[in-house]
């Protein structure tokens, strides 16, 4: 994801077996991960590079090594139920948590990254409890 000034909203995807860069975010990309499940990642998920903005919520991180390898840029990865009610002034939502199983942490509290994503058409966010079925059994080719 390093297209020039993108806007990317990443949702109900299932991430899963893969050894790093799961995503890569550059090119002043602003992100919006909601929803989604990564799944045995043996190296990192996310790597954010300078100028970069990235919101993750409500996602699941399930035997993930690295959920963040690095982050230059600026991430609001929803750490705390109280911190997630920032969002409703950027966003129109609380953010959601999101949930950790055998993985590292994510981290990420940068407001910073929430004030680009103001008047824009946020996608809206679920809870993480029982996301990891539905989407395992959902994703995937001919499952629409």
């Amino acid at each position: 994801m390093t297209g020039s000034s993108d806007m990317i909203t990443l949702k109900g995807n299932y991430i899963h077996h893969v050894s790093g860069r799961a995503p890569k975010v550059g090119g002043s990309t602003l992100l919006h991960a909601v929803n989604n499940y990564w799944y045995s990642v043996s190296g990192h998920a996310f790597d954010i590079a300078s100028g970069n903005n990235v919101v993750a919520e409500g996602d699941v991180f399930q035997n993930v090594v690295t959920p963040l390898l690095s982050n230059s840029g600026n991430l609001f990865g929803s750490p705390t139920t109280s911190a997630n009610a920032q969002c409703s002034s950027y966003l129109g939502h609380a953010c959601q948590l999101n949930a950790f199983g055998s993985s590292g942490t994510l981290g990420g509290d940068s407001t910073n990254a929430l004030v680009n994503f103001k008047g824009k058409n946020v996608a809206s966010a679920a809870s993480s409890s029982g996301l990891a079925t539905s989407i395992v059994a959902n994703a995937g080719i001919g499952k629409i």
